[in-house]
């Protein structure tokens, strides 16, 4: 069995046109399109994207509207929600930015950090008690990230498809457990906006590119603080 978070990608074509200005003394509707600016984005896929510039001609102000998956921070919501599922599971700040790397991300301990507070202040409910419980350790061969689930060790894969998402899968569990654990990173999935699905049968992931998806690395210590209680 295999349990996996799929989280929206980045939608560079997408830009929906605001229907009134934003600032709150204003909040008129007579807008107009100003330019298109490049904005570099810290993302798994795109380097790079168009943003728009509108002018409000009541105001006089103008303001930026980006693509969908993109906000006004450099990093994209794909990779915030994606460190923010990896410390859920129980990695350090550190080994979330290393297991990052190993699809080209760059991030620094203190972004990871900023990306989880910032959750926690929507949801002040969620937090590592709320869902892990079991203490882990590291996969026998040390090349994977893993939760122990009924004496197994599911490794965790992240890959990237923009077509269908970015995807973090847990493989290799036992089939009575996937309901039990699916019922505990639910309460992860709902407060990223991701969606989680279960699936057994041949492994997706074999499909994918090797350029598109990678194991949590060795070098992210593949310590995981707690796990499933199952």
């Amino acid at each position: 069995m295999r349990l996996a978070f799929v989280l929206p990608g980045v939608r560079r074509e997408e830009i929906t046109p605001p229907l009134v200005c934003p600032y709150e003394d204003c909040q008129a509707v007579r807008l107009r399109l100003h330019q298109r600016v490049a904005k570099y984005l810290n993302d798994t896929v795109y380097p790079e994207v168009t943003a728009h510039r509108y002018h409000c001609l009541t105001c006089g102000r103008t303001f930026r509207v980006y693509p969908k998956g993109v906000s006004n921070a450099q990093t994209s919501l794909r990779v915030k929600r994606v460190a923010v599922i990896l410390y859920l599971l129980g990695l350090s700040y550190g080994e979330t930015a290393v297991a990052l790397q190993a699809l080209g991300v760059y991030v620094s301990k203190s972004q990871v950090y900023y990306s989880v507070q910032e959750l926690m202040k929507r949801v002040p409910s969620l937090s590592r008690r709320t869902v892990l419980h079991r203490v882990c350790r590291a996969a026998p061969d040390g090349d994977q990230a893993s939760e122990k689930s009924s004496g197994e060790w599911p490794p965790l894969w992240l890959t990237v498809d923009d077509a269908g998402g970015t995807v973090l899968t847990v493989t290799g569990i036992p089939e009575e457990d996937a309901g039990t654990l699916k019922a505990r990173l639910a309460l992860i999935a709902e407060a990223v906006g991701a969606t989680l699905s279960v699936s057994d049968g041949v492994d997706e992931l074999e499909r994918v590119p090797r350029s598109a998806g990678a194991r949590v690395p060795r070098s992210a210590g593949a310590r995981v603080a707690n796990s499933l209680d199952v």
